[in-house]
């Protein structure tokens, strides 16, 4: 009998087996899945390395495993390893990562004919963003394609992107579709490309290139899992505490976090039966299906919105007159159900205050006007110094409140995120390390992000992070607003169109250029008398800007 060792799991360490899909005596193919590990980050399936039948399993689910852990006897039905030695110099290559197993089988193959590769396209880091939609598919299969050019565009709550061609090459499959569901890891695409050719981009050597790409290319008799998770239309009814939780019924780390913003406990998840994932592992849409159906259960929300609150009425528009439907753009439906999410749940308050920003106005303008730098000096990059410095002489805005309510969480960094309209909706771009910048750099950093904003290819790293939010439609008009903060941030600047008022000073009417700014705060955590200490510390910090430098 074989031992079955835990392969190379890529560093991670006492990852929880939460699967078991054959049982002793089972018999199975090489690749058949073993065992099902769960990190916090992602899935993966511990595949058969030879034919045979299961003789003995050492552990069990719920247990925690390691790289080169014993957890498994097999017989196996082909020659022992050591024959195939003994007998053959090139030997089968595994390869495991999270969500993807890819075999590598190197043959004994001409030169020529081995500097063809198939080389799967793998979603790369997305930010920490799960499950992002496929919203375009730029290839079809048979297609040439030159290194960076576009494979499929993503979108996630806030933003799109574009991924690129790792290697030139011949499109030979592509896994995905539109409107699929993806995350960091999974396999698009597979791309057959030469590897003379891409040392020849890379000035390397053949050989050196098959070396990079050995552990992601596919050998040309490997098989590739080209399954995709199934569309909500094909989404099975679930029922809940009508049957007892299976031992193979699980929910990926995305599916719990998702548990438990709703409210689901844990119990309530592992008994959800007629899921719709594949060997009826539990998905997102299932989750929001069952808290669908308890709201629609529930008497108290009968006819209400779900938090009691009666819905406005339907109105049939067309009996006054034409009308027309346009639907609203993904990043504005995510918006406006998060601005509704932190209207309800925010106790919003709003101090208002008038800022004397003539001087500065002026040193703005001479200094673009002299041209001595590359960037062009806006209002906002002193805003964002000078609520960066108030943030950190009062660390209370820079915090969030706890979930349980109990605390608040003080960041020790200073990010500021400043919103963009773009024709997609409203976007909020994050200044990072505001602390460590000047104000020449943090205006070159505006200016980078509000490009990429409009052109929609802001990364989802550039829109996470932020600590406290400015908006600002000074170039637009207005006297006042009240901005909805951004929770769980717990302030945010509203900033209006200055204009010339007439302002006492000494013993005589002067005309001054006066900013209006709203600062919307969470009253859970920020009082009045903070809130107007804030707002006056900002007047002193734009009235004179010297202090800034202090």
């Amino acid at each position: 009998m074989d031992e079955i060792k835990i392969p190379d799991l890529g560093g991670f360490q006492d990852i929880e087996i939460i699967e078991m899909p054959v049982a002793e005596g089972d018999s199975v193919e090489v690749d058949d899945a073993l065992l099902v590990l769960e990190t916090d980050k992602a899935t993966m399936e511990i595949p058969a390395p030879v034919a045979g039948v299961v003789n003995k399993f050492s552990v069990k689910v719920g247990d925690k495993v390691n790289e080169g852990d014993v957890f498994a006897l097999m017989t196996s039905s082909a020659p022992s390893e050591e024959v195939i030695q003994e007998n053959n110099d090139d030997l089968p290559i595994a390869a495991l990562e999270p969500l993807q197993h890819v075999t590598d089988e190197i043959e004994d193959k001409p030169a020529k004919e081995q500097s063809v590769k198939e080389q799967a396209v793998i979603v790369p880091d997305i930010g920490g963003s799960t499950d992002v939609s496929v919203i375009e598919v730029s290839v079809e299969v048979g297609q040439s394609i030159d290194l960076e050019d576009t494979i499929v565009v993503l979108e996630t709550d806030k933003a799109t992107m574009e991924l690129p061609a790792p290697v030139a090459g011949v499109i030979q499959l592509i896994t995905t579709k539109v409107g699929d569901k993806v995350n960091e890891g999974d396999q698009i695409a597979v791309i057959q490309s030469n590897a003379a050719d891409e040392a020849k981009e890379l000035n390397q050597s053949p050989k050196d290139v098959e070396e990079k790409v050995k552990v992601q290319s596919v050998g040309a008799d490997s098989s590739i899992d080209t399954q995709t998770r199934p569309s909500s239309t094909e989404q099975g009814s679930l029922k809940i505490g009508e049957s007892k939780v299976s031992s193979s019924v699980y929910a990926g780390p995305a599916v719990r976090k998702l548990a438990r913003e709703f409210g689901v406990s844990m119990d309530d998840v592992l008994k959800l039966t007629g899921s719709s994932g594949p060997k009826g592992r539990i998905l997102q849409e299932d989750i929001q299906n069952y808290v669908k159906r308890r709201l629609s259960d529930s008497e108290s929300t009968k006819g209400s919105s779900g938090m009691g609150i009666e819905p406005i009425p339907e109105v049939d528009f067309s009996r006054f007159g034409n009308v027309r439907r346009e639907s609203l753009t993904r990043i504005q439906k995510i918006s406006s159900q998060h601005l509704h999410r932190c209207w309800v749940n925010v106790p919003h308050v709003t101090q208002f205050d008038e800022i004397d920003i003539t001087e500065l106005e002026a040193f703005r303008k001479g200094v673009n006007k002299e041209g001595t730098y590359d960037v062009k000096l806006t209002l906002i990059p002193f805003l964002i110094k000078a609520v960066q410095k108030v943030l950190s002489e009062m660390p209370r805005f820079n915090a969030s409140l706890a979930p349980e309510g109990d605390a608040i969480i003080v960041k020790e960094y200073y990010h500021i995120g400043v919103a963009v309209d773009t024709e997609q909706g409203l976007m909020v771009p994050v200044v990072k390390d505001v602390d460590t910048k000047s104000i020449l750099n943090i205006a070159a950093d505006c200016m980078q992000y509000a490009l990429q904003a409009r052109d929609g290819k802001l990364r989802p790293d550039a829109l996470q992070g932020s600590c406290f939010s400015i908006s600002s439609l000074g170039g637009i008009g207005g006297t006042q607003f009240t901005p909805i903060v951004n929770a769980p941030e717990v302030a945010i600047l509203g900033v209006s169109k200055a204009s010339i008022k007439p302002v006492w000073i000494g013993e005589q009417w002067k005309p001054r250029l006066i900013l209006p700014v709203a600062l919307s705060y969470d009253h859970r955590v920020i009082d009045g008398v903070l809130a107007a200490k804030f707002t006056t510390r900002i007047k002193q910090l734009l009235e004179d800007s010297r202090h800034l430098l202090l």
